[in-house]
Parts: structure tokens; C-alpha cells; sequence
């Protein structure tokens, strides 16, 4: 998931008069977050508070706001992209080990992951198929997951991580 100050941060240079309510809607995140988050960028001087009545804000975004914004994207994008590499090589390890004419399975949640997980596999020219369901994957399939909280429940598996370092095989 990306940066959650980013997201914010984002949303508050789209619209200036959007509530915590509506900024918890948007963001996924709980509005004792949003609370916490703004009153920390308002202290460091990312964002300046602007009361348009007794019950409403205008929560403006500041240059040192947008230069942040602007900084945490960037390290999103190599954060993401560094990641990218791992997995790229990862990939073209188990390729060349196990092959591309079979169809792996990819388990994991994190949706952005398994985005760049198939731009890459789609590059390669490798079959895959997307499975959430533990009880549905063959045992004879290599799996190939990103999550490391599944790491337990694919033990019985040939399952291969690819965040980690690449792994001996």
C-alpha cells in the first residue's frame, strides 16, 4: 500500500475542504489516523489550518507540504521499483530451474504486488494463474507468493518468495 502520509497529503492538494470524515472514507484509514496525521502535519508545517466556521476546516496544503508530498512519492516510486527488481530476478532464477512451459500460481494479497508481479511474468512470456484459496492450489504447482504472512500456511507447497533475496535453489 502506498505511503499513508502520501495519501493524505494527496488528497488534501485535491480538495482543501475535505472533512477527516471523508478523508478516512477516501484513504481507508481510521479517523483517530486521519485526526493524528493532520495534527502532525499541521505541527511541522506541511499543512496550515484555516477554520471557516465554528464546526468546519479548510485544511490547505503548504509549499513544504507539496515539497513532502512531492519527496515521499519519489520514495514510493524506488521503493517500488527496487522491489520490482527483486522480483524480476527472482522470476528469471525459477525460470530458469523449473522452466516456462508450466503454469505457476501466484498467492498473495497485496494488490499492487500481484500487478507487478503479472507485468513481469506477462514480459517473460510465463503461464500463471492467480489462486487466493489455500485449499484450491495443487500440491504438484510451484507457487510463487509475495506476502510473508503466508509463508506458514504454503510450507506444504513448493512455494517460492519473491521479495526476498534471491534464494539458492
Amino acid at each position: 500500500m502506498q505511503d499513508v502520509e502520501v495519501l493524505i497529503l494527496e488528497e488534501l492538494e485535491k480538495n482543501s475542504d475535505i472533512t477527516q470524515r471523508e478523508l478516512s472514507e477516501k484513504t481507508g484509514l481510521s479517523l483517530g489516523m486521519v485526526n493524528l496525521l493532520l495534527k502532525k502535519f499541521i505541527k511541522k508545517g506541511f499543512v496550515k489550518l484555516e477554520r471557516l466556521n465554528s464546526k468546519s476546516f479548510r485544511y490547505i496544503l503548504t509549499p513544504e507540504g507539496f515539497k513532502e508530498k512531492s519527496e515521499k512519492t519519489i520514495e514510493y516510486i524506488k521503493r517500488y521499483y527496487n522491489k520490482t527488481l527483486i522480483i524480476k530476478e527472482n522470476i528469471e532464477r525459477i525460470m530458469r530451474v523449473y522452466g516456462r512451459n508450466r503454469t505457476y500460481i501466484l498467492f498473495g494479497q497485496d494488490r499492487e504486488m500481484k500487478e507487478i508481479i503479472e507485468g513481469i511474468l506477462k514480459e517473460l512470456n510465463v503461464d500463471y494463474i492467480t489462486e487466493t484459496d489455500i485449499n484450491k492450489i495443487d500440491k504438484t504447482k510451484i507457487i510463487l507468493y509475495w506476502d510473508i504472512e503466508d509463508k506458514d500456511k504454503l510450507k506444504d507447497f513448493n512455494s517460492k518468495f519473491l521479495l526476498g533475496k534471491v534464494e539458492e535453489i
